[in-house]
């Protein structure tokens, strides 16, 4: 039940850049959708000021990259078996990246996916239009997650 210290994800004015209405953090904390055994975890949800838009972000670290890559097939599949999910093209984000969509209860989520060694990175919007430029955006914001991720582990084992 470990976790991640805040300076893993990104802050409010980098996701507000990517999706404007978002303008409020509205909670932090263990991961509870992570799978398997990490070794610790962080979520933050953003919102706009309604909180009928939403962009979650989660970072899961793993001991090994042999835990995380299994932890992170077994995400792609749970997602998969999700009533109404639909795979969507991920070329942005290689082999090792997934995204998908699924309308819910009137509301629709696009998710996304990515492993980097230890680390399983996920975006998720919520009350967007899953279009195109939405999902790009999503694809670009677990990039500049993925760079923070990687600058707070550095600036960790240099302590």
């Amino acid at each position: 039940d470990v976790v991640l210290p805040r300076n893993f994800l990104l802050p409010i004015n980098t996701v507000n850049r990517f999706f404007p209405g978002v303008t409020r953090e509205a909670s932090t904390g263990r991961n509870l959708t992570a799978v398997a055994s990490p070794k610790a975890t962080r979520s933050v949800i953003y919102t706009n000021s309604d909180t009928s838009k939403k962009v979650t972000i989660t970072v899961d670290e793993y001991l090994t990259a042999s835990a995380a890559s299994s932890a992170y097939q077994e995400a792609v599949s749970k997602s998969k078996t999700v009533p109404g999910f639909k795979p969507m093209a991920a070329e942005d984000l290689g082999e090792n990246g997934f995204v998908g969509t699924v309308t819910q209860e009137g509301e629709t989520h696009v998710g996304v996916g990515a492993l980097h060694g230890t680390i399983i990175v996920g975006a998720t919007l919520a009350g967007y239009d899953p279009t195109p430029e939405n999902t790009a955006k999503l694809i670009s914001l677990t990039h500049e997650e993925q760079r923070v991720v990687t600058a707070a582990m550095t600036r960790n084992r240099v302590k």
